[in-house]
């Protein structure tokens, strides 16, 4: 059985799937805006900014925010972050062209989620699902899991790239899905 991936570690998810989203948004105009939702220290803003995104991150934990501007400093990178209770801060509609999200679960506002990409704009979401229970460790909260066929169906009327569930290393869901629209 295998254990959760450090926090510090890039997803492999997003390793993967983060190149395949830029070379699709090559050639849109303007400014390329990514929001890492619950961006805890920065481990994927690093990856965002590296690939050219106006970067955003946001996340409840101070101490986190502050780890994350180190680590983005210490590569002469930057990100607007800010520190807001995901629970109920707005969101900006129509504003990023990706919206990251891994090991968080936010279903409440997926429609405000939603809202807040661009038409023709991509989530990258990844999170724990019920099954992680059987493990006996990260969350044990019903309200921090996803049920089967849940993060599919939230996007649905999508596009989906990718929607995948798994067992191992942890019981996670995954999903690439684009906005339709421009």
């Amino acid at each position: 059985m295998g254990a959760i991936l450090p926090g510090a570690i890039i997803s492999p998810f997003v390793g993967e799937w983060l190149p395949r989203v830029v070379a699709e948004l090559n050639g849109c105009a303007g400014p390329r805006r990514a929001l890492d939702l619950a961006m805890g220290d920065g481990r994927h803003a690093i990856q965002l900014a590296e690939a050219g995104f106006e970067t955003y991150g946001v996340d409840l934990a101070v101490d986190r925010l502050l780890a994350a501007r180190r680590a983005l400093l210490g590569r002469r990178l930057d990100a607007l972050q800010w520190a807001a209770d995901l629970d109920s801060y707005p969101l900006p509609r129509d504003h990023f062209d990706l919206l990251l999200c891994t090991r968080f679960l936010l279903r409440a506002r997926w429609d405000d989620l939603k809202r807040s990409i661009r038409p023709g704009g991509f989530v990258l979401y990844e999170t724990f699902t019920i099954g992680q229970l059987a493990r006996g460790v990260g969350p044990s909260s019903p309200a921090h899991l996803l049920q089967p066929g849940e993060l599919a169906a939230a996007f649905g009327g999508w596009t989906v790239l990718h929607s995948e569930e798994v067992e191992d290393p942890a019981a996670m869901a995954r999903l690439v899905a684009r906005k339709p629209g421009a």
